[in-house]
This record gives C-alpha cells, structure tokens and sequence, in this order.
C-alpha cells in the first residue's frame, strides 16, 4: 500500500468515527459506539503501520509534507 492511500484510508476511518461516535451517543446505540471505537483503533493502526517514509521506512510522524523528515527523499 503506498502512503496516499494509507492517508486516505486514515482520513475515513478518522472520519467515521467522528460521524459514529455523537450518532451512537444520541441513538443510545452500543452497537454503533464499538463501530465508532472500532474506526478509531484501524485509524491507529494505519498510521502505525503504513505512515513510513518509502525510502528509508522511517516512521513519518505527524508530517504531511512532501519529503521525509529523516533522509529528505521526495515522498
């Protein structure tokens, strides 16, 4: 998986959550409270797993420019 889609694929579980969570909470619906822990913890697991640099497979951290932060290599 290359980083565009980690990010993408980070971006919507992030985003599910968000819409999961406050519905769960007015619906009163355990059932959509785990699906929105759930996304949270893919949109972890994501970031841990697939956010690292192609080159030097460093862990990006929180950056989101276009080069790596540790060997300066277009990303």
């Amino acid at each position: 998986m290359n980083l565009q889609k980690a990010r993408l694929l980070l971006i919507l579980f992030g985003a599910l959550g968000l819409v999961l969570l406050p519905l769960g909470a007015v619906l009163r619906s355990d059932l959509i409270l785990y699906a929105a822990l759930l996304s949270y913890v893919l949109a972890v697991a994501v970031w841990f797993r697939f956010n690292r640099c192609p080159h030097c497979h460093k862990h990006l951290g929180r950056s989101t420019g276009l080069y790596c932060p540790h060997c300066r290599e277009r990303l």
